[in-house]
C-alpha cells in the first residue's frame, strides 16, 4: 500500500487509531500546551471524560505546585524536540479529577502535521511500582538497622570477654600457668571467631542491600602484594608455611579498583591458603594478563585441595567444602563476599583445585585505562619501671557507661605508673571532667545515655580549653556508615569493640608521646 504520509507525520483517522489502541494513556498537545487529543486510557487513568479535556491546558492533569514551571518546559521542548522520556531522573506526578495524585512516567514524541508540530505524551501509572520500591527500601533500611543494632549488642559483651582475656594473657605480675594460658587462648580464639562471623555477616548484608560504596582508583598491584606478603608472612611462619610473591614485571599496568576492597579479596585468598595448607607448605602469589584489559592475581597453595563434589557450592554462603565439622575454623562467608566485591569492581573470581594437591584462587580486575615505602607500626612499649613510653605523667579520660568496660580500662591502664585515668558514665559528666582536668587524651563511647559521644565531641571542639584535646572513639557501632560518620565528626581514631589491646595502646602511645 502506498501513502504520501511521512514517518512521524501520521494524520487523520489512521493516527487516531494508533493512539486509541495504545496500552498507555496518550495525550497530544499543541505549542500552547492545550490538549487536542486524549484516548480512552486517559479517561481511565485520570477520571475525566475526554470532552472535558479537549481544549484545556495540560496543567489540568498536573499538581498545582508544578504549574509555574510547566510553560517553560513546554517551550524548551518545542525548541529542541525529540523522542525522549520527560524529566529523566525526576519524580513525576499527575493529578486526577478527584484531586488525588499518582506517580507517572512520561515519554514524549514530536508529531508533524499540516498545522505545525504537536507533541504526543505516553503516560503510564507507576504508583504501585513506586510503592513496592519504597516498601523494599524500607525493608532494606529496617534490615540494616536491625543488623547494626545486633552488631552493637553482640560487640558490647564481646568487648568484656576478649578485653579481660587479653589482660589475663598480658599479666606479668601474676602470670598464668601454662594450663590456664591455654584456656585463655581458647577463649580468645572463640571470641575472635565470633567477631569474624559478625563482621562477615554484616559485610555480606551490606553488599546485598547495595550499601557498599566502591571508589575505584589506579592501584599499583606490586605495592598491594608487598603489603599482603608482609602481613601474612608472620602468620604463615607459625605453621612453617612460606609466603612467596613471584617477580613482577616493571611495566605491569595498574588496575582500576577500590584498593581497600582489592586488598580484602587477596587477604581472604591468602588467609585461606595458609589456613587450609599442610605443615611446611607454600603459598604463592602470581600475576598474569589473561586479556589486554584484565589483570589476574592468583593465589596457589599446597594444601588438601577441594573435593570435586564440593566445588560447585564453594561460593554459596556457609559452604566450607566439607570442612564444616573439621578442626579448622571458618565462617563460610568470606568467599561469597570476595565474589560480590569483585563483581562490584567489574571483576571476577574463580578457582582450580585438585583434591590432595592444592588449590589456586584468582581474581580478575580491569586494567586502568591510562596504564595499557610504608612505615612499620609503632611498637608497643612499657618501660622496665612500669611507665608508659611517654615523657612525664599523662592523664586519660574514659567516657563509658558500661561498668565492665570501665573495669577493663582501669586494669589495662593501671599497669602504667605514669598514666592517671579519669572515668565518666555519661557524656555530660565527661565534658565537665574534661573542662576541669584537661586530659591529654579522651577515649569516648558513642552510644551513651543522654548526649551521644558524637555530640560530646562537638561540645569539646566548641570550647576553647578543650578544642585541641584528641578524642578516640571506642564503640560497638561498627558499620561502615558509623565509621564514616565518626571520621567526619573529627575523632582522632575510630576503634570498634571488642577492642584489640595492642591497637588501643598503639593509638594512645602515638598521642601521649607527642
Amino acid at each position: 500500500m502506498e501513502t504520501d504520509e511521512k514517518p512521524g507525520e501520521l494524520t487523520g483517522e489512521r493516527y487516531r487509531q494508533v493512539l486509541e489502541t495504545a496500552p498507555d494513556a496518550m495525550i497530544v498537545v499543541d505549542r500552547d500546551g492545550s490538549i487536542v487529543f486524549a484516548n480512552a486510557q486517559t479517561e481511565t487513568l485520570f477520571g475525566y471524560a475526554r470532552e472535558d479535556l479537549l481544549g484545556k491546558s495540560l496543567t489540568i492533569l498536573i499538581p498545582e505546585r508544578f504549574h509555574g514551571s510547566h510553560s517553560g518546559h513546554v517551550g524548551r521542548y518545542f525548541a529542541h524536540p525529540g523522542t525522549r522520556p520527560m524529566g529523566s531522573g525526576l519524580d513525576l506526578f499527575g493529578r486526577r479529577a478527584n484531586g488525588t495524585e499518582i506517580a507517572i512516567e512520561v515519554s514524549l514524541s514530536p508529531v508533524g502535521t499540516d498545522a505545525g508540530m504537536l507533541v504526543s505524551a505516553a503516560i503510564r501509572d507507576i504508583t504501585e511500582r513506586k510503592r513496592i520500591e519504597a516498601a523494599a527500601e524500607a525493608g532494606s533500611a529496617a534490615k540494616s538497622e536491625f543488623l547494626s543494632s545486633m552488631s552493637h549488642e553482640l560487640r558490647t559483651p564481646l568487648n568484656a570477654i576478649l578485653g579481660f582475656a587479653q589482660l589475663l594473657q598480658r599479666d606479668k605480675k601474676e602470670p598464668l600457668s601454662d594450663r590456664h594460658r591455654e584456656r585463655v587462648s581458647q577463649i580468645l580464639k572463640g571470641g575472635e571467631h565470633l567477631l569474624r562471623l559478625i563482621d562477615d555477616i554484616l559485610d555480606l548484608s551490606r553488599i546485598e542491600a547495595g550499601r557498599v560504596s566502591i571508589s575505584t582508583e589506579p592501584v599499583k598491584v606490586a605495592d598491594v602484594l608487598e603489603e599482603i606478603r608482609a602481613t601474612l608472612t608472620p602468620i604463615a611462619a607459625l605453621q612453617g608455611i612460606l609466603v612467596d610473591v613471584d617477580a613482577i614485571p616493571f611495566d605491569l599496568p595498574m588496575i582500576s579498583a577500590d584498593r581497600t576492597r582489592f586488598v580484602q579479596i587477596l587477604m581472604n585468598f591468602g588467609s585461606n591458603a595458609i589456613k587450609y595448607n599442610r605443615p611446611s607448605g607454600q603459598v604463592s602469589f602470581t600475576v598474569s594478563l589473561p586479556a589486554v584489559d584484565r589483570l589476574r592475581v592468583s593465589v596457589k597453595d599446597t594444601g588438601m585441595g577441594i573435593p570435586s563434589d564440593k566445588q560447585d557450592k564453594l561460593f554459596q554462603p556457609f559452604q566450607r567444602a566439607g570442612q564444616e565439622t573439621g578442626p579448622i575454623e571458618g565462617t563460610g562467608i568470606g568467599l561469597v563476599i570476595t565474589k560480590r566485591l569483585a563483581g562490584l569492581m567489574n571483576g571476577d573470581v574463580g578457582f582450580e583445585s585438585t583434591a590432595g594437591q592444592g588449590s589456586t584462587f584468582w581474581v580478575d580486575i580491569p586494567v586502568h585505562t591510562s596504564s595499557a615505602g610504608s612505615v612499620a607500626p609503632t611498637a608497643l612499649r612499657q618501660g622496665s619501671d612500669g611507665r608508659f613510653a611517654a615523657e612525664g605523667n599523662r592523664r586519660v579520660l574514659y567516657v563509658e557507661d558500661n561498668p565492665a568496660n570501665v573495669v577493663f580500662m582501669k586494669d589495662l591502664l593501671g599497669s602504667f605508673e605514669n598514666i592517671e585515668l579519669l572515668t565518666a558514665p555519661t557524656a555530660e559528666v565527661g565534658i565537665e571532667l574534661a573542662r576541669k582536668h584537661l586530659p591529654d587524651v579522651v577515649i569516648m563511647d558513642i552510644n551513651l545515655p543522654g548526649m551521644s559521644g558524637v555530640e560530646a565531641l562537638r561540645v569539646l571542639r566548641a570550647t576553647a580549653s578543650t578544642s585541641r584535646i584528641p578524642v578516640i572513639a571506642l564503640t560497638a557501632a561498627a558499620s561502615e556508615r558509623d565509621k564514616a560518620r565518626g571520621t567526619q565528626a573529627g575523632f582522632y581514631r575510630y576503634l570498634t569493640k571488642p577492642v584489640r589491646v595492642d591497637e588501643l595502646l598503639t593509638a594512645l602511645e602515638a598521642l601521649l608521646a607527642q
